[in-house]
């Protein structure tokens, strides 16, 4: 089969973002936008309160956050196929494991485990497998692949809710995971290669020019900061080196702060929506809308950070997500609602697209895996927290419209962060 598609017309590598498309889809879909459906089934099966049983959902996403650096490094060391292989498997079974809960602790447990498989099966290894094939389109690339995400709330979400209706949500999770397992193993097992070099190729399909030069080189350095490094010097970064430099801390301010409003507000969004006196099913149907229209910004931020500069597009990026929060405080009409879905879920779609294209553009290909683990970790983290934080103000003031201001602040905190981050100095390792 790799043979095969090798000697087609169309670069190996797209064939590789295929692949992490479904990966991403039934990654975001399986299980983070599926539990949306599910939660009110689960309130009438266990007779628990909301923050009970969403607070699986919540030790899911900080069990991703904290593993990222675990997978990032693992990704480093073995490559993107096989991480993504086993933590199919195990995010898999933890899904079915679901199927058979009979208890609140159960979930938990369960979720643990799924979280455990999907930081193997996730953003980390994806983002290593196209950073290793593309370079000069590594944005675009990046971004159709974050597509998925969208994918999965399209589809995913809609399809638990038939499985729910049809099957009941006990057989729901269990199909939920073995579509993981067949759907996600088979295609990686048979076309995921790590590196273009594996089989003869060169990144963008790039063609030898001799003295192992490459045609079409590209440089996500960014020419106003002249003490950057380029990507040419990517072999000297390291983790260890990265926590020494302002701009890591900076970047991961950046992702951790914009991950508690994403998080938050989507989370949040159908009971805010409700608040405002929009019907139930117009407002989850918006929820739907959001994550659908974010597939566009993924890709178009992609394009604007190939190129521009991923930094600069990511400051665009927040900038249009505080323009969409500022409407949301501001709708008094189901119009006004529409325009929030639009404008928001376009921003906020560009922004898994982006965090993987800021840390190379930062800090290199040598120890990707292993940097970009830990800003992911941040951004998952912040994600944890942000329904909980969201959550308890509303509890403590009885309005949401306190907690977007907050979440305004934090906004701002995330831009501000970017704005200072530069690209930090090449060190020697001698001088450390």
């Amino acid at each position: 089969m790799v043979q095969s598609l090798k000697r087609g017309r169309i670069f190996y590598g797209w064939w590789i973002v295929v692949v992490c498309i479904v990966v991403t889809m039934l990654h975001a879909g399986a299980s983070f936008y599926a539990f949306s459906r599910f939660l009110p089934t689960l309130l009438d099966e266990f007779e628990s309160g909301a923050t009970v049983i969403a607070g699986a959902a919540s030790l899911y996403m900080l069990v991703v956050g904290l593993t990222g650096p675990i997978a990032g490094k693992l990704t480093d060391k073995y490559g993107p196929k096989k991480l993504i292989v086993i933590g199919a498997v195990i995010g898999a079974g933890g899904l079915m494991l679901l199927g058979v809960a009979n208890a609140v602790w159960h979930l938990y447990v369960f979720y643990f485990i799924v979280g455990i498989g999907m930081s193997g099966a996730g953003f980390v290894p994806v983002g290593v497998a196209i950073s290793n094939w593309f370079d000069r389109r590594r944005g675009v690339a990046m971004g159709i692949t974050m597509a998925g995400v969208s994918l999965g709330a399209i589809v995913i979400a809609p399809l638990a809710h038939y499985l729910i209706v049809g099957t009941g949500w006990r057989l729901a999770f269990v199909i939920l995971g073995a579509m993981c397992a067949v759907l996600i193993v088979i295609p990686v097992m048979f076309v995921m290669r790590n590196r273009p070099e594996e089989l003869g190729l060169l990144p963008d399909g790039a063609s030898p020019v001799g003295n192992g030069a490459v045609s079409e080189p590209h440089s996500m350095s960014d020419p106003s900061e002249p003490e950057g490094i380029s990507n040419t010097d990517e072999s000297s970064w390291t983790l260890s080196m990265a926590f020494r430099s302002l701009p890591f801390w900076l970047v991961l301010a950046t992702f951790f702060f914009a991950g508690i409003v994403v998080a938050g507000v989507l989370q949040h969004e159908v009971n805010i929506l409700k608040g405002m006196g929009i019907p139930l099913a117009a407002a989850s149907f918006a929820l739907g809308l959001t994550g659908g229209i974010g597939g566009v910004g993924k890709v178009l931020f992609g394009f604007v950070a190939d190129r521009f500069n991923p930094k600069y597009a990511s400051i665009l990026c927040i900038a249009l997500q505080i323009v969409g929060l500022i409407i949301l405080m501001m709708t008094h009409t189901t119009a006004m609602v529409w325009v929030f879905v639009f404008v928001y879920g376009f921003a906020m779609g560009g922004w898994l697209t982006l965090e993987p294209l800021v840390t190379g553009q930062f800090f290199g290909m040598a120890s990707f895996g292993t940097i970009f683990g830990w800003v992911l970790a941040a951004a998952a983290v912040g994600s944890g927290l942000g329904p909980i934080i969201m959550g308890a103000i509303y509890d403590a003031s009885g309005s949401y419209f306190v907690g977007l201001v907050v979440f305004l602040g934090a906004y701002i905190t995330s831009m501000t962060a970017m704005l200072l981050a530069r690209k930090p100095k090449l060190v020697s390792k001698a001088s450390l």
